[in-house]
Parts: C-alpha cells; structure tokens; sequence
C-alpha cells in the first residue's frame, strides 16, 4: 500500500544547475479525481508518463530545478489527491503555497462543475495567489464548450494552458508559465529577496 504521503526528487547531474537555488517555491496540484494530475507531474520531473491509472493517496511531493533566465528556482511540487475522503488534509497541505495549478479533463465536463469550491477552499487558506488553469487530456475528443472554457477563464482572469501528458503537449511551458507569475509576484513584493540555500 501507497504511503499517505511519499517524497521523490529528480534525478540532476550535478554540473547541470547550481547547488544554490535563488527561490525556493512550493507548487500545488489541485482538481478531480482522474483528471491527470500525477502523469502532468510525471511528465515533467521525470519525463515519463504511466498510462494506468492509481489514485494518489494523501499527496505525493516531487522537486524540481529549473532554471528561468538568470534565475535558478527549486521547485516543491505538491500533487495532492482529488477524493473528497481527503478533503480536511487538502487544507493543511495548502498552506505556505507559492502558486496553484487547477486541473481539468477536457472529456469530462463533471472535472470543471466544482471549480469554484476548489479555488475558493484554496485562497481561503493562501490568499490570492498565482494560479494557472489546465486543460489536460487534450489529445482526446472535448466535452467541454468553447463557452464553459470562457466563462471560467475570465472570471478568474487567466489563460488556459492546453496540455497532454501522454504526448508532452505543453507541460514544460505550463511550469514555466507558472514558474514566471510566481517569480513576478515575489520580486514585486521582497525585491531585495536573497538567495536560498537548497536542502
């Protein structure tokens, strides 16, 4: 049986990126059940992709280091589960988040209908913070309308990321969009922000 919550680190050659890290940002990973939060996880830090599907149990968390710019940034990457049995841990694991990812299946239009009960729980711990919505499983047929997608992207007043992670569509650039606003928003707020040794 899968621990409540397990720690992986990807693997980096030593000459790739500095031992010391500029930021240091924990990312979440929010939505359903199903919707492909872990293999987006999984693409990315691993560049794998595991096409059966097993429930995340608690949440499983992941680092990453990636370099924008100039800029070296180490990233905790927090996939947490989409059953509701998990819901009163959701909130614990929300705090001290730098930025959130919402998750959603573009065939299954029921992974879009709580959409606000899922940010709404989230920036009543955080507050407001960055936030990027994706649409995963895009090398499939939609369910979901043109319109729906609008409607929820403007009131959140963002983009939706289109991705797939069984093809590595967009995945690299969803972290790196992300990776970027949380960027901004730090610097704007500590502009004088010294480097953090990574752990």
């Amino acid at each position: 049986m899968r621990a409540i919550t397990s720690v992986s680190a990807a693997c980096l050659e030593v000459s790739a990126l500095p031992a010391i890290a500029d930021f240091l940002f924990k990312i979440i990973f929010l939505g359903e059940p199903a919707v492909g939060k872990t293999s987006l996880v999984g693409r990315y830090v691993y560049d794998s992709f595991e096409g059966d599907y097993l429930a995340t149990i608690g949440t499983d968390i992941h680092v990453k280091m990636m370099q924008i710019d100039d800029v070296t940034v180490k990233l905790v990457i927090w996939d947490i589960a989409g059953q509701d049995t998990f819901a009163q841990l959701r909130r614990a694991y929300y705090h001290n988040a730098s930025g959130a990812f919402f998750v959603f299946d573009t065939t299954r239009v029921d992974t879009i209908r709580r959409i606000d009960e899922w940010i709404g729980t989230l920036f009543g711990v955080t507050g407001k913070i960055p936030l990027v919505l994706v649409e995963n499983k895009v090398d499939l047929p939609s369910g979901i309308t043109d319109d729906a997608r609008s409607q929820i992207a403007t009131k959140y007043k963002v983009d939706i990321v289109p991705t797939s992670a069984k093809e590595d569509t967009n995945v690299e650039e969803a972290f790196t969009k992300m990776t970027r606003e949380i960027l901004s928003k730090s610097r704007a707020r500590r502009p004088t922000q010294k480097s953090l040794r990574a752990q």
